[in-house]
């Protein structure tokens, strides 16, 4: 078998993973970022090539699958990779395949579980690079589903970077699919060094023994590790401590290149034109920076018309979403070669590109979330920390954390030193899950297969301590059941019914006393009777009547606590197979399941949409809506349905007039969605954004690319990626096999006229 050619010697984490791999095992690798665990995926490339199987890699982002794909071709050869995302399929036959999670589900999705198609057939390995997105709230649910439905005869090989309870997902692994073991290390090749930038000076952040330098000790520190409250404005830099002052300390003390972290695309061209000023490139890096960009410009005129070109002439520039794929592409090769000195980036370059830099700058420690500003999670800390120090260049890596606004050093301090958290399931049952499982399953198996998620492995584990209090309570019921009676045995319950029954029968004897009533001679006969046999009870007269009826009362009152915690972990256990079961009545009630739980035709083509409200998508594009319209409503209706509203960034954005009545006849069936689900009590989201409707009407007139951004004054990767979304989901529909032939032509000409570049994705830009 061939080995693995490394520049290096293989750690021992590393050789200890390709052991558990040529031993057939699945594996899960914790490491932290940079250590090297994409050397593990190559021998695990190189035993399936070496076999003649098949290996699959899947990555969580398209920009890593480009770079893989181009990456694993130099090296494996270009004949024996493909790649497969949503926008390019290439090679698809060959034995190296990369793609991402979602593409591989789908194909899961085409099987049934535990086997294996065509396709599949002679699949060794299954990569999972980046598998700490198995918690991700939008995107986890499909890392869970591939593993569960992964035939076990595919090993997993799961590359994550540090996470505080690996054990937990190898058990899970082990128990829903095959043997798994863990590979953990907190090593890394290159040490990382904190420092904390105030007053333009360079300080460290903490000591050796981890502890918070003490030259940057604050008046209002309570003590190092507590977290001050923020507030709003967040992440704006003190002037002392301005990018420019930060980038070009760094440039004297010989401490670039540098990937500088800002959590908004604004902020990122901001702190990038404020050095300016500056000029990080020698001449004969200048000349090849130039000569690079004038190549690239002949071919993109994307490249040539770029705002910040400037600044990529003087070694600075800006990375994010907002820009096309071919400055991006441009950036991140300037950069790998040492021609950027810093990229002022958002958490993009975190996520597992290789952009290798000797300095990591976070500009501050707290960023906007879903409901305002929050401090940054240490897992996020770690991750952008660890792309810093570059293997075999630099002996240290440098984390520098920038004061800003409303935080401290012993904030920075305290992240720095903090343990990645746990991951959490955000396991949750869609459309297009509950009708792709019933296409082959019933019920019951579907149940099985909900069961088997991580999800409910963590709800079980949640449930322990319920568990174990029920377990602890039934123990001492059982005990409560030995009798205290000193002699013959009875039964206090008993004796007490039958003094109740007495002392009933004297009311009555009474009663009919006073009334004269000749049904006294009934009552005085029941009375000897019942008397005679409370007297002859082995209770009347126990001296044990009290303590055994303080017995009786705990065993009433163990018995309905047993019984309330046996409903509350029943209910937990199943709360995501009562979500499936609210899907699954929605569907049946409006025809896209039949009575036998059977995916319709509706329900087919519900199940072939892949979105985050396939339900919606088909109740748009089998509405009569779509039977009177043209191609470019047709895009515009489907793009306000997937496209997500960034009203703040986007809010010059506005829908054309005669578009209006058409979006009130969207927001109708909109309405109906939303109370069909709220009747069932299903939460998905219900989107009508009329304002992307701009950007792709204008893009189908046939503008050119500038003129379209000049005239919609968004950001140029928003309005690409609304244009790409909107694509897919066309491309979508008209694959439907039951589609209308209307609705089909309608779908198929939509994407004709807006595929085109930059729209239309060229894999090796």
């Amino acid at each position: 078998m061939s080995v693995t050619k490394t520049k290096f010697e293989l750690d021992s984490f590393q050789q200890e993973s390709i052991d558990y791999i040529k031993d057939s095992k699945s594996i899960i690798v914790s490491a932290p970022t940079g250590a090297g665990k994409t050397v593990i995926a190559k021998e695990a490339i190189r035993i399936a090539l070496d076999e003649g199987k098949k290996v699959f890699y899947t990555a969580p982002l398209k920009a890593l699958i480009n770079q893989k794909f181009l990456e694993f071709g130099q090296e494996f050869g270009e004949e024996n990779v493909g790649i497969l995302t949503g926008d390019t399929s290439k090679n698809r036959d060959a034995k190296v395949i990369v793609l991402t999670t979602e593409i591989y589900r789908n194909m899961l999705y085409e099987t049934t579980f535990g086997s294996i198609d065509d396709y599949l057939d002679d699949l060794r390995f299954i990569i999972f690079d980046e598998f700490h997105y198995l918690g991700d709230e939008s995107r986890g649910t499909v890392w869970e589903e591939s593993v569960i439905y992964s035939p076990k005869t595919v090993n997993i090989v799961a590359l994550s970077a540090t996470i505080n309870n690996p054990e937990e997902i190898r058990d899970w692994i082990s128990d829903v699919h095959s043997e798994c073991a863990l590979v953990k290390t907190d090593y890394r090749p290159v040490p990382l060094h904190h420092f904390y930038f105030k007053e333009e000076q360079l300080l460290p952040l903490i000591t050796p023994n981890k502890k918070l330098n003490p030259k940057l000790k604050e008046r209002n520190d309570n003590r190092f590790g507590k977290k001050n409250k923020f507030g709003r404005g967040g992440g704006n830099f003190a002037k002392d401590s301005a990018p420019e002052k930060v980038v070009l300390e760094l440039a004297k003390k010989e401490m670039l290149p540098a990937i500088y972290f800002v959590f908004s695309r604004k902020g990122c061209d901001k702190y990038a034109r404020q050095c300016e000023t500056l000029n990080l490139l020698n001449e004969a890096e200048l000349k090849e920076v130039n000569k690079l960009v004038d190549e690239k410009s002949k071919s993109h005129s994307f490249i040539a018309n770029y705002q910040h070109l400037d600044l990529v002439r003087k070694g600075i520039a800006s990375h994010h979403s907002g820009l096309l794929p071919a400055v991006k592409l441009l950036i991140e090769e300037l950069f790998a070669k040492g021609l950027i000195k810093v990229v002022f980036s958002t958490e993009t370059l975190a996520a597992g590109i290789n952009m290798p830099a000797k300095t990591t700058i976070i500009s501050s420690i707290e960023k906007r979330g879903d409901h305002g500003f929050r401090e940054l999670k240490a897992s996020e800390f770690l991750q952008m920390s660890g792309r810093a120090g570059r293997r075999g260049m630099d002996d240290l890596g440098y984390v520098i954390t920038v004061k800003s606004q409303n935080q401290t050093a012993a904030d920075a301090a305290s992240l720095a030193v903090a343990k990645a958290e746990d991951i959490e399931s955000n396991f949750k049952a869609s459309y297009e899950m509950v009708l792709n499982l019933l296409m082959n399953h019933d019920l019951k198996e579907v149940k099985e297969l909900i069961f088997k998620s991580f999800g409910h492995s963590l709800v079980l584990r949640d449930l322990k301590p319920l568990s174990k209090e029920k377990s602890n309570l039934e123990n001492k019921l059982f005990d409560l059941q030995t009798p205290l009676c000193p002699g013959e045995i009875g039964d206090l319950q008993h004796y007490k019914s039958l003094q109740e029954k007495l002392d009933d029968t004297r009311r009555k004897k009474k009663k009919f006393e006073e009334s004269m009533s000749p049904e006294v001679t009934d009552m005085e006969e029941l009375l000897e009777i019942l008397t005679l046999e409370a007297q002859n009870y082995p209770c009347n007269g126990c001296p044990k009547q009290k303590p055994c009826s303080k017995q009786m009362s705990t065993v009433k009152r163990f018995r309905k606590k047993v019984k309330e915690l046996g409903f509350t972990i029943k209910e937990r256990e199943e709360t995501y197979w009562h979500d499936f079961e609210k899907i699954v009545e929605l569907l049946k009630d409006k025809k896209y399941l039949d009575e036998n739980n059977k995916p319709t035709d509706l329900g087919k083509m519900c199940a072939a949409i892949r979105s985050e409200n396939s339900f919606y998508i088909i109740e748009l594009v089998t509405s009569k809506l779509v039977k009177v319209i043209n191609a470019v409503e047709f895009a515009c209706l489907l793009a306000a349905v997937v496209v997500e509203s960034r009203s703040r960034d986007n809010a010059s954005l506005r829908a054309k007039a005669e578009f209006y009545e058409l979006f009130d006849q969207l927001k109708v069936i909109a309405r109906n969605v939303v109370k069909t689900q709220r009747n069932y009590k299903v939460i998905k989201p219900v989107e009508v954004n009329m304002n992307v409707a701009s950007v792709v009407s204008k893009w189908m007139e046939c503008l050119d690319w500038d003129q379209l951004m000049s005239e919609n004054n968004s950001d140029d990767g928003d309005a690409l990626k609304a244009l790409r979304r909107t694509v897919d989901i066309c491309k979508q529909v008209s694959k439907l096999d039951f589609i209308d032939p209307k609705v089909k032509s309608l779908a198929e000409e939509a994407v004709s006229v807006i595929e085109k570049e930059p729209v239309l994705e060229v894999t090796n830009t």
